[in-house]
């Protein structure tokens, strides 16, 4: 609990707006149950008609409230939110052929990372596994990692061949 303590004090120290939960239908949900369980969310009114309360971390009475559909404490889903380890990012290669742009993974890249590349233009190909883009300099997206251009080995010195003396 007081690493839980530690991290929501973090967090309210740079945003003094935290969210913890909603009340709503005269419960309290935390966010992910507020959607998918009640199917309300924070800028309507609940089923009675009344708005939707954001609850806020800085709200010292706030920390004793648990969830009254997944019955989690709020406070710790929120620290748990928080310390969430940032996403792996994805490597790719880049290579050109023609006049268009090849970006090739070298597993599926997430949910998110298809998402955007297919926003700002990417197309992908089934047949040649890879993704196309016509345009002359395409965007890619900032969670894909291009490697270094490899090193190439240094070319061997030229072998020289000394003639050998004339047979007499």
């Amino acid at each position: 609990m007081p690493r839980t303590n530690a991290v929501v004090a973090e967090i309210v120290s740079r945003g003094p707006f935290a969210v913890l939960g909603y009340s709503a239908d005269d419960s309290v949900w935390c966010p992910a149950c507020l959607r998918s369980a009640a199917g309300l969310s924070p800028g309507r009114p609940d089923t009675s008609g009344k708005p939707i309360v954001p609850l806020f971390a800085r709200d010292a009475t706030m920390r004793e409230e648990v969830c009254e559909n997944c019955e989690r404490s709020l406070h710790e889903l929120l620290a748990a939110a928080h310390g969430a380890p940032q996403p792996k990012p994805v490597i790719a290669q880049v290579r050109v052929y023609a006049k268009r742009t090849a970006l090739s993974f070298d597993r599926v890249p997430p949910i998110e990372v298809r998402t955007e590349l297919k926003a700002i233009g990417w197309r992908w190909d089934a047949r040649f596994r890879v993704w196309w883009s016509a345009e002359p300099t395409p965007r890619i997206p900032s969670s894909v990692v291009l490697p270094s251009a490899p090193l190439r080995p240094r070319p061997k010195p030229p072998t020289i061949r000394r003639r050998s003396a004339p047979a007499t």
